[in-house]
């Protein structure tokens, strides 16, 4: 019996080893190549999130080892013993802190949720809104080189080397899918105060997509174009001033890692903005996409699917290569 109990507990620690490998591999590739976070943050937390996993896998290892061997329990060696303390000090503190930092974020949701209305008059007010820790993420993007970005770009990005850019420094380039077509492209700039800057294109006339936003939402102007500001500032100050825009079937977005509320780089920031030349789209001829409808409240309602489809239809849908183009 003992010798079962044992031979179990070491085929679930090696269990709990591979689940916990591939859901790390998983997590990385998800935050990484999806969601463009910089790799060593997301080895931190992907590392803090598997020791309790791996910690009980090494427990089930040892004690199933020792079942199946019969072998005594005995006192450890001094150094083997300052080895395990330190490890499991270790241990408590990673998880300590990835539990403070769940709990945190929790509760900063659970807080503004019960408090939206004091929370949206207190945007208004300042001029920016204060968001949890978590919501900045999406921001902080890993760039690779701008070769290998574009090297398969569906579209022709705006050409920048006339434009204040060209004076920044570059730190590369991110290219996007939309429906299996690279049709989105992220370009990072550090500017001479150290502040970065990110610069987003949607050609949406290359992957047929389409978007939609409230006009009473966008009271900025760039070059003429409605567009919406929104500030962002978390807890620990770190904040994001995004600017977004629509021209034609080109979405843009322009953020820089600061509170232009509180740091002055507004002016800097719309001047970036409106230096962008006009931009061609992949496909000039295309088809324009069907207005949307709303129903009273003012929401956008989804088309229904048309009950006959051409066989180009069907091979547009399946492959985006194939949609009318040119």
């Amino acid at each position: 019996m003992k010798n079962a109990i044992g031979l179990l507990l070491w085929l679930a620690g090696h269990l709990v080893n591979v689940l916990t490998l591939l859901a790390a591999v998983v997590y990385l590739w998800g935050v990484v190549v999806w969601m463009h976070a910089p790799l060593p943050d997301a080895l931190r937390v992907t590392a803090a999130m598997a020791l309790l996993p791996l910690a009980l896998a090494w427990a089930c290892r040892t004690i199933g080892r020792r079942l199946r061997n019969n072998l005594p329990v005995a006192a450890p060696a001094p150094a083997r013993r300052w080895l395990l303390a330190g490890a499991g000090i270790v241990f408590v503190v990673a998880c300590g802190s990835l539990v403070r930092r769940g709990l945190n974020e929790y509760q900063c949701s659970v807080d503004r949720s019960r408090t939206w209305a004091t929370h949206e008059a207190e945007t208004r007010k300042n001029g920016f809104e204060r968001v949890c820790e978590g919501d900045l993420a999406r921001f902080d993007i890993s760039f690779k080189s701008l070769a290998t970005a574009t090297r398969k770009l569906a579209f022709t990005p705006v050409d920048l080397t006339h434009t204040p850019f060209a004076q920044l420094e570059s730190l590369g380039g991110r290219a996007e899918s939309e429906v299996d077509v690279l049709s989105r492209l992220y370009r990072g700039f550090r500017m001479p105060d150290g502040h970065r800057v990110t610069l987003f294109e949607h050609d949406m006339s290359a992957d047929g997509s389409r978007s939609w936003r409230d006009p009473k939402d966008e009271p900025e102007r760039i070059n003429g174009l409605p567009a919406r500001l929104v500030v962002r500032e978390d807890s620990s100050g770190a904040a994001v001033s995004l600017l977004s825009w629509f021209e034609g079937r080109r979405e843009y977005q322009l953020w820089i890692d600061a509170n232009i509320v509180r740091v002055p780089l507004r002016d800097r920031l719309f001047a970036l903005a409106a230096s962008l030349p006009r931009a061609v789209p992949a496909c000039p001829n295309e088809p324009p996409p069907k207005p949307m409808r709303f129903d009273a409240d003012g929401n956008p309602i989804d088309e229904p699917m048309p009950k006959v489809l051409t066989q180009a239809q069907v091979d547009a849908m399946f492959d985006k290569s194939k949609r009318p183009c040119r």
